[in-house]
């Protein structure tokens, strides 16, 4: 009777509202399916609202408040910005911050541990899709002979043209793939069977070589940290030696088949650490030279920046007068706050990081205080939060993460 009870309160817990989220979460790569899913969420929640007739259990925090302040900064810089229908398509990008911690205000989510399988396993088969894909293309699409391994990791075959199916940019990919990594350890730290710990652990490599295969080297970086750390962390404080010299064995075959049969990726990777040393003396238009370019843009706006639209017309400006031909973004999430709403902006960005820091501190919980991590780490080499793989990613999973965290 007992256990009769537990299924139908488990039922209880999954309805169309869950339902939508969990495909929100496993489509954050698919970026027309996942805006589509997004609204529905939102749609149903409030049609569910008003059909119930209910009253609203509308629960706050301080750090809501900081989230809608992050979000009101693109109102706000749309007030002195020149390139009005830029500003409205970028608030219109972002309106996930504001929409995402509003919904969990008001809709409890109740099986976080089914959400969190869920998007593992779509980031697992996306990582083998990628790669049937890529295997595909190299040995019936390739006009180029013969078919060697250096061929497969040749340019034509890593990259962002490992992800090139689905078109999605191999930086947003690899974080998360990062977050699916922590997921997975978060997960050892409580598993006692050890082949469940096996395969997780094998689970983990296999993430991590096709994060070597994407030269994403924000991402390597930040994933041998957290990986490495937290494995001798959990292992040493369970007091699993045996299991401890098991993983350092499995990852120390991965580093081996890295270096025997992943060079050329690696080569890539110094080479682009080389360049980024090398600064404004190097041959390619490196992250460098784009940040350079952006500090007049800083000093001249330095309170309140050029407003939410003016960034880029401002920023591609200073770069032909420095000679740069790119006309991307700065790729540095810091100094695009710095750019559009000057320090002001970049306090309430670094308010926002530094709440969630503190929380996942506080509570010492293990998920959020390295969901955190990575998106600070990430923030330094691309603009994470202008593009919707970026914003839906961050927006659904902090404010979630941050009601959920509790002592572990």
């Amino acid at each position: 009777m007992k256990n009769l009870r537990g299924i139908k309160a488990g039922t209880r817990d999954i309805d169309v509202v869950f339902l939508l989220l969990l495909g929100v979460v496993a489509t954050f790569s698919l970026e027309k399916l996942n805006p589509i899913l997004i609204v529905s969420l939102f749609v149903a929640q409030m049609g569910l609202m008003l059909l119930r007739k209910q009253g609203v259990d509308f629960e706050t925090t301080r750090y809501l408040w900081l989230l809608m302040a992050l979000f009101l900064l693109g109102p706000i810089g749309l007030l002195y910005t020149d390139n009005i229908p830029r500003g409205f398509d970028m608030i219109g990008r972002q309106v996930s911050f504001l929409l995402f911690p509003l919904f969990y205000c008001v809709y409890r989510i109740k099986r976080i541990e089914l959400l969190f399988k869920v998007y593992c396993t779509s980031i697992l088969l996306l990582v083998f899709l990628f790669e049937i894909d890529t295997l595909y293309r190299f040995f019936y699409k390739s006009d180029t002979f013969p078919l060697t391994l250096d061929l497969f990791l040749s340019y034509r075959y890593t990259g962002s043209n490992l992800t090139t199916l689905l078109e999605m940019h191999n930086a947003y990919f690899g974080m998360y793939i990062l977050f699916a990594n922590v997921l997975l350890l978060d997960y050892l730290r409580t598993v006692r069977s050890i082949s469940k710990f096996v395969v997780v652990l094998i689970v983990v490599c296999v993430q991590s070589l096709f994060l070597f295969q994407m030269i994403a080297k924000t991402a390597l970086v930040l994933n041998t940290l957290l990986v490495l750390g937290s494995i001798i962390y959990i292992l040493v404080a369970q007091k699993k030696m045996k299991l401890l010299l098991f993983s350092a064995i499995v990852i120390i075959a991965a580093v081996f088949l890295s270096q025997t049969f992943l060079k050329l990726p690696i080569e890539r990777i110094k080479d682009r650490f080389e360049e980024l040393g090398q600064g404004q003396d190097a041959d390619r238009e490196t992250r460098i030279k784009l940040w350079n370019a952006a500090v007049p843009i800083i000093k001249e706006n330095a309170f309140i920046g050029v407003g939410t639209g003016d960034v880029e017309d401002e920023l591609h400006k200073s770069y032909r007068s420095k000679g740069v031909q790119s006309k991307s973004n700065v790729h540095n999430q810091y100094l695009d706050y710095l750019l559009g709403y000057g320090a002001v902006g970049l306090l309430v960005f670094l308010g926002v990081l530094a709440g969630a820091l503190y929380h996942a501190m506080k509570t010492a919980n293990y998920t959020y205080f390295c969901f955190t991590l990575i998106i600070m780490g990430c923030c330094f080499t691309e603009n994470i939060l202008s593009r919707q793989w970026g914003i839906t990613f961050y927006a659904c999973f902090n404010y979630l993460l941050f009601l959920n965290a509790k002592k572990d």
